[in-house]
């Protein structure tokens, strides 16, 4: 009796386990990435914030009262504050809430439905207290700042 060999190659069951552990790998590793990518636009609209706060103080030294908008030049008339409308990339847009002569509020709010759903708006104030709230009103200040 003449032996037979083995033959080579892969079996249909072998490849449908390798392609699932791929695909179960690839969703964890996509989520986690768009996680990050969150991230980072957070990251970006809290460091626009805290700049606007340091604008807004040092405006407040040289006008006695708190600038109500963004996007000024320099001899700009009525002054304001040298800082961008919205984050470098886009994805949050900030404004004046309010400014007077003893306080001010700067909010960074997010530009698209699909940004950040936990830190839809971010704000902060004369005080340094930072609020965020989510997409359904919720406070995340937290996770947030």
């Amino acid at each position: 009796m003449a032996q037979t060999k083995p033959a080579a190659g892969f079996t249909l069951i072998e490849v449908v386990i390798t392609l699932a552990i791929v695909a179960i790998t690839t969703t964890i590793a996509a989520a986690s990435y768009r996680g990050y990518i969150l991230r980072s636009h957070r990251v970006e609209a809290v460091q626009a914030l805290l700049a606007a706060a340091a604008e807004q103080e040092k405006f407040h030294l040289s006008h006695g009262r708190y600038g109500d908008r963004l996007d000024a030049a320099v001899g700009d008339d009525p002054p304001g504050l040298p800082v961008a409308s919205r984050t470098p990339r886009g994805h949050y847009a900030l404004t004046v809430a309010s400014a007077s002569a003893a306080e001010f509020r700067v909010v960074a709010t997010a530009t698209s439905e699909r940004a950040d759903p936990l830190c839809r708006m971010l704000s902060i104030d004369e005080s340094g207290r930072r609020v965020a709230t989510d997409s359904q009103g919720g406070d995340s200040a937290r996770r947030c700042w």
